[in-house]
């Protein structure tokens, strides 16, 4: 009985085993050597894109490589590459789903990692428009010039007292004041729920969700969903994932307060979203469009 239940529970890995031995019907570019289900897995670290001049002299301008079940193609000649962005570029447009982007994106409902379709063009319609036209971000001038001022002042003050200076954490501070005040409405040094301290670590966090790859990523599935329960990714990902959306959230929540007077991009977003809600458009714009757009902005 016991092997019986042994056989059961690895037969699933038997027949990938056996599915991964047969010769595909496609003429597939070359590339290094695959072993059985897990492809070239074993091999990301030294196959990493960086590292594409290497594989170009060994196997040429087309590569091809496997994660797990997901098949790869390494570009490294200018043809090849204009193949691929210009001549075929509504086929390789769309960027590959992963659980990360997935979540970030509030299922793909911002630009940045939006499927191409009519639901992406509609969005970068608005955004052009509405969002990021010259106009508007020329309205907003006033909010660079005060937070470089403030930064200048900053560091004038710390060299009258011959203090040390960490720049690095100084520019990130500049930019992402400037960001919040533009994108979020939202004054770092008078917010809330954020500060200029805790805003670096979200946006490491948001990095992290983008990055970070799990089972799933590369054996999509039943078996790479029972991997993940063994190992908690998902959990550790949603762990992630649950802060940087709380401060999503924070940011809607103080947009939608009564008597908001200050007109930011989120502000334009949800006065958007009434809009059509009147009007009955065939788009909706959600609220899960709005923490999407968010999270492009951080």
């Amino acid at each position: 009985m016991s092997v019986f239940l042994c056989f059961l529970c690895l037969l699933p890995l038997i027949l990938i085993f056996l599915k991964n031995l047969k010769p595909s019907k496609w003429k597939l570019p070359p590339g290094p050597k695959k072993l059985p289900i897990i492809g070239n897995l074993h091999q990301r670290r030294e196959l990493h894109p960086r590292n594409s001049r290497n594989l170009s002299e060994k196997y040429g301008p087309i590569v091809f490589l496997r994660y797990g079940f997901v098949p790869v193609v390494v570009i490294s000649s200018k043809e090849a590459a204009e193949e691929v962005l210009k001549t075929h570029d509504l086929e390789c447009c769309s960027r590959p789903e992963t659980v990360g982007t997935r979540a970030i994106s509030y299922n793909f409902k911002d630009i940045g990692f939006a499927p191409y379709g009519e639901d992406w063009r509609t969005m970068r319609k608005l955004s052009v428009v509405e969002l990021f036209s010259s106009k508007k971000l020329q309205s907003f001038r006033y909010i660079r010039e005060e937070e470089n001022d403030l930064c200048v002042k900053k560091l004038s003050d710390l060299a009258s007292r011959r203090s040390l200076v960490n720049l690095e954490k100084t520019l990130f501070t500049l930019v992402g004041s400037i960001v919040c005040r533009i994108g979020f409405g939202i004054n770092l040094r008078e917010c809330e729920f954020v500060d200029e301290d805790s805003i670096d670590d979200l946006v490491h966090k948001s990095e992290d969700v983008i990055r970070n790859s799990i089972f799933s990523d590369f054996f999509p599935g039943l078996m790479g969903r029972l991997i993940e329960w063994i190992f908690s990714e998902r959990k550790r990902l949603n762990r992630l994932y649950s802060e940087v959306d709380t401060f999503f959230q924070n940011i809607l929540d103080d947009h939608l307060k009564p008597g908001r007077e200050s007109s930011d991009i989120i502000d334009v977003m949800i006065d958007m979203m009434k809009k059509q809600e009147k009007e009955g458009d065939s788009f909706k714009f959600t609220t899960d469009h709005l923490k999407g757009m968010i999270s492009v902005n951080l």
